[in-house]
């Protein structure tokens, strides 16, 4: 039987599963953030130099707004803005916003389409302790980006 090279056979799902799944389950305990960044897929895509990021990776790379000192863990004001284009066929998809070292790792997936107009959200999302807010967004045409910011919690919210 022939198998498309996207599709998954059940052995090599199981294999995929049995791979990640130390990481998801215990990588809030065990490591640290930039264990578990590095340890993502190369699918992801990175600027080469966050401070200096090129006309084509500041489209791409979330531009994470938090406060540097969160007074109150249970409410934190978030926004992530994108200065990419939202056109037909070249758009961002969604923004994902993860907190490894919190209970609860995902703290929200945002889905546009270019009727939206721009890639920009603002939400409020709890973290229970200090540590590195990780961005993933993606583009139709160039894949997942990452970014990530600092923020340290003076009172905690979990």
């Amino acid at each position: 039987m022939l198998q498309n090279s996207m599709e998954l056979s059940r052995r090599s799902l199981l294999k995929k599963i049995i791979t990640v799944s130390p990481i998801i389950l215990l990588g809030p305990t065990l490591l640290s953030t930039e264990e578990i960044l590095a340890a993502l897929p190369s699918m992801i895509n990175k600027p080469k130099d966050p401070k200096k990021l090129t006309d084509h990776e500041k489209m791409h790379v979330p531009q994470l707004g938090l406060p540097p000192i969160a007074e109150d863990g249970a409410i934190v004001p978030t926004y992530v803005e994108l200065p990419h284009p939202m056109e037909k066929d070249h758009y961002i998809k969604n923004v994902e916003i993860i907190f490894y070292t919190d209970p609860v790792v995902n703290k929200g997936k945002f889905h546009f389409t270019p009727a939206n107009g721009q890639a920009y959200l603002s939400t409020q999302i709890r973290l229970g302790t200090s540590g590195q807010v990780v961005c993933i967004s993606e583009c139709n045409r160039d894949g997942k980006w990452i970014g990530v910011a600092d923020v340290k919690v003076t009172v905690g919210g979990c």
